[in-house]
């Protein structure tokens, strides 16, 4: 009997019993969507949280003030200074620059008419080799700038829209909390991230500007460190150096916490991601108890099956078919079953992806990675269908013919 007969003679006996087909196509197609709608979603993120990575700078440690508790109330605490610069400039080793910046949320500003509020940083003019942050249009302060405590700014992308909309920003006038600036270029656009938020909704001005003009405080809101490479080893180790150095500097004993927090590219990226990898792991657990037990049904349902028409293999038998025949016609059976669920679950995984991505703002990736997993649980189904089938097969005619008693 030719393969292709065996095949259609498969396609009948299913066609014949969708009610079976149905019931064992349901956990391939959940173990199949389930797998690929987490995939998806994972690889979305952790594109968006490599490409925060890279935004930040994949060789920058940000060192930032710890958490402080007074009369009940979480804040931050006034922990970083420009001695802490000094002390790692003098004591730190293997960094390519350390800046200090001083940064203020929420900060009024107004131009022609229209206002806003944004985030103000003071800043050096090496902070934008550093934070990969230069001018987009016009130029970054300069040292004259830092000197003069020149009332110059460079605009994010987000406050120059809000404030001059399609209007050149550049050498126009823009009141920061009450202070006018001088516009001198427009920042390079970043986007946003779940750790930082809107990075375009920023205005930069010298440091010395920061503290001369608007806010006298002397501590610092942050330090960034740029190493030598962006290798995990040299990271890991300038993160042990700096803690040894600021919790020296800060007198802290042992046993004590730290009132600084470092953050490394590795922190940003997770951070960025919004969803733990825990979740995944989860999901994809799930995935594959669903086609565990995928695999369980065709099993034991083809296996009775193949006990229930043990009559008809007798009489196919004895008509001349061969145990191969007898096989490929059974496995038919329970590939179609496992190839129908894998379809339902492609559409079912691909649809509910884009759709969970675009109700949560959740970034949707694909990619040869995201097909891997369901085209393996499938493949698994597929080849569970093997064991009833070759059961049928290895039937012996004289004894399937023989009544069951």
């Amino acid at each position: 009997m030719s393969g292709a007969r065996n095949m259609f003679a498969a396609f009948q006996v299913a066609a014949a019993m969708p009610g079976r087909v149905i019931l064992l196509a349901l956990p391939v197609a959940a173990a199949t969507a389930l797998a690929l709608a987490t995939l998806a979603i994972d690889q979305g993120l952790t594109a968006k949280a490599e490409q925060a990575a890279r935004s930040f700078g994949q060789d920058v440690i940000s060192v930032r003030p710890g958490a402080r508790v007074i009369a009940g109330q979480s804040g931050t605490a006034t922990s970083l200074s420009e001695e802490d610069v000094q002390a790692l400039l003098e004591r730190l080793r293997g960094y390519k620059a350390i800046e200090g910046t001083r940064r203020e949320d929420n900060v009024p500003t107004s131009a022609g008419g229209k206002s806003g509020r944004c985030r103000l940083f003071g800043v050096r003019p090496r902070w934008a080799d550093v934070r990969q942050f230069g001018a987009e249009h016009g130029e970054f302060l300069d040292d004259d700038d830092l000197q003069s405590s020149a009332r110059v700014c460079l605009l994010g992308q987000t406050p120059a829209r809000e404030l001059f909309g399609d209007q050149d920003p550049i050498g126009r006038e823009v009141t920061i909390n009450q202070v006018p600036f001088r516009v001198k270029g427009v920042l390079v656009r970043k986007g946003s991230s779940p750790a930082e938020g809107d990075r375009d909704a920023r205005i930069v001005i010298p440091v010395t500007t920061f503290y001369d003009r608007l806010y006298k405080r002397v501590h610092l809101d942050q330090i960034v460190v740029q190493a030598r490479d962006s290798e995990q080893a040299t990271l890991a180790k300038l993160e042990g150096e700096i803690e040894s150095i600021l919790r020296s500097q800060h007198k802290l004993n042992e046993g004590e916490k730290n009132d600084f927090t470092i953050r490394l590219p590795s922190t940003i990226a997770e951070q960025s991601r919004g969803v733990s990898r825990n979740v995944f792991y989860l999901l994809l657990g799930l995935a594959e108890v669903c086609g565990l037990v995928a695999v369980f049904l065709i099993v034991l349902v083809y296996g009775q099956a193949v006990r229930g028409r043990r009559g008809e293999i007798g009489i196919r038998r004895a008509m001349g078919a061969t145990p191969g025949d007898i096989l490929i016609q059974f496995w038919v059976e329970g590939l179609v079953t496992s190839i129908t669920g894998g379809l339902v679950g492609v559409l079912l995984g691909m649809g509910g992806a884009y759709g969970l991505a675009a109700s949560r703002g959740l970034e949707f990736g694909f990619g040869p990675q995201v097909v891997v997993a369901p085209l393996a649980i499938v493949a698994f189904a597929s080849l569970a269908g093997l064991i009833p089938a070759r059961s049928a097969a290895g039937l012996d005619p004289a004894e399937a013919l023989r009544p069951q008693v």
